[in-house]
């Protein structure tokens, strides 16, 4: 009996298609890895050797030094890995990004953070554009911040995460930073915070989370409110322990914040047109925090508005506070023009079914001419209130309204 032929099918070798592809590609995939991931690929071939040390970022996160001697051993893998880089003829690197937790402050003060200041120089003088430096929210509360740092006119985007921040200059420069995100930052004084950003002419995304000022002055705080980033599109202002005007940040499309940047006086006297009111032109996405008695009058400040998504800071004595039943929000004269032309979804979350919140829910679904959707998320449950708004007119007849008990 002749023997049977194999399958053509079962026999055809198979085609590894990654490595076909050309080294910029490659490389491109392993800056999505962290260095100790992207190193692990020399294992594959002698090419991914070569591909591992000219990958333009270098990625060490959730790194977890409970001890001296992890510490030290940690030191050292970075420099094995800086010194393979140089030897295979690679010097550039574009992003740094370097999340720490030490489980010894006192220790990681001692044999670490002067090794991470001499990488951040290393890779700064080739031409470092992403710095991403988190080294714990406690390590440096007493430590003064390398201001070395602030002297980098090459980054392009800077994030801090946990530091303690005192400068003892004029100024600071960084013509290239389009992005600076800054997180449970403390400033000596306000002073300091107003000459970081004063810094960057063409920043376009501000982020800045649980920032403190220690020591304010009227004078710089006049300095602080003169500021305009005319290139700001995105910003977040959340959990900030000083002022933030408005001008600053007038020209962003999106905004989070969670702070009211008006005072009552100056919304009392919002009328058509305002001149002495900074209007936020470009606006088209808006996340606010507690300011449901004046979201009417804010969105005669926000003429493009498409989505808002409000919200309020749950407290225990929201429980206890009383409720006026006679308290309505005046409505304004006119409609906001951002409800009759560009206002599409509302997400209203920490809803707690007080008669001046339905009044805005309502408020919004009778004048929001193009509403696609409005969601709504309560504390507790108001069985009722789905069907109540349901049957409230409304000015989009394809508004979809979705209520939601947490």
């Amino acid at each position: 009996m002749p023997p049977r032929r194999r399958n053509s099918r079962s026999s055809a070798p198979v085609v590894d298609k990654i490595s076909t592809l050309p080294d910029d590609i490659l490389r491109r995939i392993l800056s999505f890895l962290t260095t100790k991931e992207a190193v692990s690929t020399i294992i594959l071939s002698k090419r991914w050797t070569h591909l591992c040390h000219h990958v333009p970022n270098l990625r060490f996160t959730n790194i977890k030094l409970n001890s001296v001697q992890s510490i030290l051993r940690f030191n050292q893998s970075v420099y094995s890995v800086l010194l393979s880089r140089q030897l295979s003829g690679s010097n550039s690197i574009n992003d740094f990004h370097l999340h720490i937790q030490y489980g010894n402050p006192n220790h990681g003060h001692i044999h670490g953070f002067p090794h991470v200041i001499k990488w951040i120089k290393f890779f700064v003088q080739r031409g470092l554009q992403h710095l991403h430096l988190d080294i714990g929210t406690d390590v440096y509360t007493n430590s003064k911040f390398p201001i070395s740092i602030f002297t980098y006119t090459t980054l392009v985007s800077l994030n801090l995460c946990g530091f303690y921040i005192k400068f003892s200059s004029n100024g600071f420069q960084f013509p290239s930073l389009k992005t600076l995100h800054l997180m449970t930052v403390t400033f000596s004084e306000v002073k300091d915070f107003v000459l970081l950003i004063a810094g960057c002419p063409i920043l376009e995304d501000l982020d800045v989370l649980g920032l403190t000022c220690n020591h304010k002055d009227s004078l710089t705080i006049q300095e602080y409110k003169s500021l305009r980033f005319p290139r700001l599109t995105r910003a977040s202002i959340r959990e900030i322990f000083c002022d933030f005007p408005a001008k600053t940040i007038s020209n962003s499309e999106f905004l989070s914040i969670d702070t009211i940047m008006y005072s009552d006086d100056e919304l009392n006297r919002l009328k058509l047109p305002c001149d002495d009111i900074y209007i936020f032109h470009n606006l088209t996405h808006l996340e606010i925090q507690d300011c449901w008695d004046t979201m009417l009058q804010l969105f005669h400040l926000c003429p493009k508005l498409q989505s808002l998504k409000l919200g309020q800071k749950y407290n225990a004595a929201m429980w206890d506070e009383d409720d006026d039943d006679s308290y309505v929000v005046p409505e304004p004269e006119f409609v906001p023009q951002c409800l009759l032309s560009y206002f599409r979804t509302c997400t209203i979350e920490d809803f707690l079914s007080r008669k001046y919140e339905i009044h805005l829910a309502e408020y919004i679904l009778r004048n929001a001419k193009n509403l696609q959707a409005m969601t709504i998320r309560c504390y507790w449950g108001m069985p009722k209130l789905e069907k109540y708004l349901s049957q409230c007119p409304k000015a989009s007849a394809t508004c979809e309204l979705s209520v939601y008990i947490e």
